[in-house]
């Protein structure tokens, strides 16, 4: 249990670097063989990722409810961002970009839909 956390974060903490050079470094200088790298890396990291959430299996009622805790956290956590982003960039270029709605929609939806999937078959 233990060994996933930590490759999680370790997992977690590359994903968040990739990004952050996907978003700053193209600003400086970055050529196009290395973005397509670094977006291939992103994925990559990502998928390995939501493998360890996937698998993840609690064993008693108290690994449960600290899952939950962890969704719970990260759901709105994720939907703060997303709801600032959208505020921002309305209040700067006066239009949204589309994909933070359509990022909000679908992660509010995925939650509705897992919740009654869960209700359904537990």
């Amino acid at each position: 249990m233990k060994d996933n956390v930590l490759i999680e974060i370790a997992v977690a903490a590359l994903l968040a670097t990739l990004v952050a050079a996907l978003t700053y470094a193209q600003q400086a200088w970055m050529p196009a063989m290395t973005i397509l790298v670094t977006l291939l890396a992103v994925v990559a990291s990502f998928a390995t990722f939501a493998v360890f959430v996937w698998k993840e299996r609690g064993g008693d009622e108290r690994e449960n409810f600290i899952r939950n805790i962890g969704s719970r956290t990260a759901f709105l956590a994720t939907g703060t961002i997303l709801v600032a982003g959208i505020v921002i960039e309305t209040l700067i270029h006066h239009t949204p970009s589309p994909w933070l709605g359509l990022a909000l929609v679908v992660m509010v939806s995925a939650k509705i839909i897992g919740h009654a999937y869960g209700r359904n078959k537990y």
